[in-house]
């Protein structure tokens, strides 16, 4: 895709054959795109299709705890408890790699769910590159690079704080 052109504008159907819709289930408390995030039915129900399906489905998968989801008890990764006690004691190094390992698994795991039989290449991850893990004085960003396999992206970054204790260099 060239950059700055939208394939499907312009068009008289914005699904791609054998395409899938999904419910966005992300709400921004503060409006979009800052403000907290939410994942809830709004009072106006929207479809998503592509990468916001992607970047969706991911971010719903890395901060959904393991073993919540009743009917998938193998969906989600350890970042929620990662973030909650992002002041404990360790290097900055160790966060790092343990954020690395829960993302890894997120994307292991969103390409079991999309990359099934369709030939959606839009709705599917290729893969997710990590930018940056910026361990600040009090907070921690991840920038994440999303990637569908037919070659989409999206910049997602996900702050979360330390509550005022920093992190051991």
């Amino acid at each position: 895709m060239a950059a700055g052109k939208l394939l499907r504008l312009g068009i008289s159907n914005n699904l791609e054959a054998g395409g899938t819709y999904d419910m966005l289930l992300m709400d921004f408390s503060g409006g979009f795109p800052v403000g907290a995030v939410d994942f809830t039915l709004t009072d106006t129900p929207r479809k998503i299709t592509g990468i916001q399906k992607v970047a969706q489905t991911f971010l719903l998968t890395l901060m959904t705890t393991r073993g919540s989801d009743a009917l998938r008890p193998n969906k989600g990764t350890r970042f929620s408890a990662l973030a909650m006690y992002a002041n404990r004691v360790g290097t900055a190094a160790s966060v790092e790699a343990e954020l690395v390992d829960e993302i890894t698994d997120a994307e292991a795991q969103v390409k079991y769910i999309l990359n099934r039989s369709t030939d959606d290449l839009t709705s599917q991850l290729d893969r997710v590159q990590v930018l940056a893990i910026d361990v600040g004085e009090e907070s921690i960003t991840m920038f994440l690079y999303l990637i569908t396999r037919a070659g989409e992206r999206a910049q997602v970054a996900i702050p979360f704080p330390q509550l005022d204790m920093r992190l051991a260099e």
